[in-house]
């Protein structure tokens, strides 16, 4: 059976001067996921050393929405994240993600070598790896316009995805109305901010990258 694993660290952690509240930060962040997205979780996203820590997700995982939320709960600092699509070869520990070994952690840990070498000028900090180069380059060209898109936000249009995730929505079509009355905006005005960030864009290019990964997790089972 394939799985998802996913390694992230924070980025220059040595040089952060109150490195241990942000550890915290992250360990909170870590254990409100487990529960909110428990129900893919194959194994608990868990601190493996101070600054790291992994998890092992299904394939059904919405993996850039767990993603988003870490990066929001951690700014201003920035995480590195290596996704990996195999098989475990060791027991699962469904408490913790510590011990399991094989090629989907391996090609996690390759995908976060890649983005040490790839970054796009620091832009990109995700990246994934498994047993199909022709796929893998595809999907990590995908997920770098995404993130050159998110690259580019003011503060005004980060709130945007924000409160998307709020609303549990990660998807391009969702209800206008609903979003603006939580923004106190105008119609309008949304549609100025919506058009200027590019979420819709940001949103099917993220997904249209996760569901081939899922098809390509599904082919190799």
């Amino acid at each position: 059976m394939n799985y998802f694993a996913l390694i992230g660290d924070i980025i220059d952690s040595k040089k952060i001067d109150n490195r241990y509240q942000v550890q915290k930060t992250l360990e909170a962040c870590l254990n409100e996921l487990n529960i909110k997205f428990k129900d893919v979780l194959v194994s608990k996203l868990s601190i493996t050393l101070g600054d790291e820590f992994q998890g092992l997700l299904t394939l059904d995982a919405p993996l850039f929405q767990v993603i988003d939320r870490i990066n929001f709960a951690m700014q201003p600092y920035q995480v590195r994240f290596g996704l990996g699509l195999g098989e475990i070869l060791t027991d699962i520990n469904p408490e913790q993600s510590i011990g399991a070994d094989g090629p989907a952690y391996w090609h996690a840990r390759k995908a976060i070598n890649y983005i040490h070498q790839k970054n796009d000028y620091g832009n990109t900090q995700i990246a994934v790896s498994f047993e199909d180069d022709t796929k893998v380059n595809i999907i990590n060209t995908l997920i770098a316009s995404s993130e050159a898109i998110k690259s580019n936000w003011r503060a005004s249009q980060e709130i945007i995805l924000q409160e998307l995730l709020k609303l549990s929505i990660y998807d391009e079509h969702f209800d206008q109305q609903i979003l603006g009355k939580q923004l106190e905006l105008s119609t309008s005005a949304l549609s100025k901010r919506l058009k200027s960030s590019n979420i819709k864009v940001y949103l099917r290019t993220r997904n249209c990258a996760l569901n081939l990964l899922k098809n390509a997790g599904e082919e190799l089972n």
